[in-house]
């Protein structure tokens, strides 16, 4: 999938940013072990693979899990799973690094529209977070349906945090894939996110 029409996001706290995507042909093969059209510095995690119809084998270093309301992706070895807090959620931590962490899964959706409900919670969120700063905040076309892409920084205790999520709904219920870290190690994160974007179903 290639963006190909990228519309600027208005300067204010409610725009939103719309992509467009159109098919492509896949990107010539490098030797690289574990291929992606979604590595490299130009990389952008909205793009994302078309659904298989039959099981992707697991990158090296992954793990397959499923998840609340029939989400499936893949995580790193060794990292710790949970239950998070909130409808649906699990979590998945690195364990030599608290910080780092990486949410999925699925719950009904409400019925306010995907788009609108965001935009919501992104100004009750912004409200109660120290140095809050939107990176970006759109929709795009995600197998076939309609997701909203969120990216963000803000302050804690524990330093200022970097965080890429995405949310999506089919047949009423609303997925997501989130990841964090402190923006020392979203370099390492960042991949870790793209990896579970490109093995996620449905």
């Amino acid at each position: 999938m290639l963006l190909v029409a990228p519309k600027e996001p208005e300067r204010n706290a409610q725009s939103i940013a719309t992509y467009d995507y159109a098919d492509s042909a896949p990107p010539a093969r490098t030797g690289e072990p574990a291929p992606s059209p979604l590595e490299g510095p130009a990389a952008d995690p909205r793009v994302a693979p078309s659904p298989s119809k039959v099981a992707l084998p697991v990158p090296e270093g992954y793990q397959r899990v499923a998840g609340p309301g029939g989400i499936v992706t893949t995580i790193p070895d060794g990292w710790i799973v949970t239950r998070s807090s909130g409808p649906g959620a699990m979590q998945a931590t690195d364990p030599a690094d608290p910080t780092r962490f990486i949410r999925y899964g699925g719950a009904p959706a409400p019925a306010v529209d995907l788009v609108r409900s965001h935009v919501d919670y992104e100004r009750a969120f912004a409200a109660t977070r120290q140095r809050f700063q939107r990176l970006s905040l759109g929709t795009a076309t995600y197998h076939g349906v309609q997701a909203v892409d969120w990216e963000f920084e803000h302050d804690t205790a524990a330093g200022r945090l970097h965080v890429h999520s995405m949310y999506w709904r089919v047949a009423g219920t609303e997925y997501f894939l989130y990841a964090t870290s402190t923006v020392e190690r979203w370099a390492e994160t960042a991949p870790v996110y793209r990896t579970m974007v490109e093995n996620v179903t449905p």
